[in-house]
């Protein structure tokens, strides 16, 4: 299932697999903003990232254009909005169907995490994991978790797209407001694009 959200979703299918990450371990951080900073084959970008609780948001300007990612844990929901067109697209946590990624509760059963040492990072001490897929063909992910935040401030992956970075610049622990997480009034949602060999929704 993830393969195939990652080649049906493309940079936000990488983002999606690096959230899952995330939120496995992100139920008891602290209300945060930060500049994130994204860097693969498919190019370099630049964005924001809220976390409320087990909730987190992200920003990005991709092609000129803004797109906003939220992740509802709590609601088991993910979407995806693009403000241009005031638009969004929605997939359930999990759902075979619509393609979402794992509920972050699975994240153990589709591959292991080794602590291999501690560093610090962008001014966080940090224990450093290593995570590999049980399917070879995922890759690895290399990530670093603020002890104080309890959250992955940096992350490296080696998988089926390639080599990534994403980090964390900037870290703020201040409040973040509960709107940033809903799906704004006048917004209108769309199917989700059908892939060819694929079956409808």
């Amino acid at each position: 299932m993830i393969k195939r959200l990652l080649s049906r979703l493309g940079l936000f299918g990488v983002i999606f697999l690096i959230t899952v990450m995330l939120l496995s371990v992100s139920g008891n951080a602290a209300d945060i903003t930060a500049d994130m900073i994204h860097k693969s084959s498919m190019g370099s970008f630049k964005g924001k990232m809220f976390l409320k609780g087990d909730n987190i948001r992200q920003e990005m300007n991709i092609s000129g254009e803004k797109q906003i990612t939220i992740f509802r844990k709590d609601k088991g929901v993910v979407w995806v909005l693009m403000p241009g067109q005031k638009m969004y697209m929605e997939m359930m946590a999990g759902s075979q169907k619509n393609m979402a990624p794992v509920d972050p509760d699975e994240l153990e059963k589709i591959g292991k995490k080794k602590l291999i040492g501690n560093e610090k990072v962008n001014g966080y001490m940090c224990s450093k994991y290593h995570y590999t897929f049980n399917d070879p063909s995922m890759g690895a992910a290399t990530y670093w978790i603020s002890e104080k935040l309890n959250f992955p401030v940096k992350m490296e992956m080696d998988g089926p797209s390639g080599p990534m970075v994403m980090e964390y610049r900037n870290i703020q622990e201040k409040t973040v407001s509960d709107s940033l997480f809903n799906i704004p009034s006048g917004y209108q949602k769309m199917s989700m694009p059908i892939m060819p060999g694929m079956k409808g929704q």
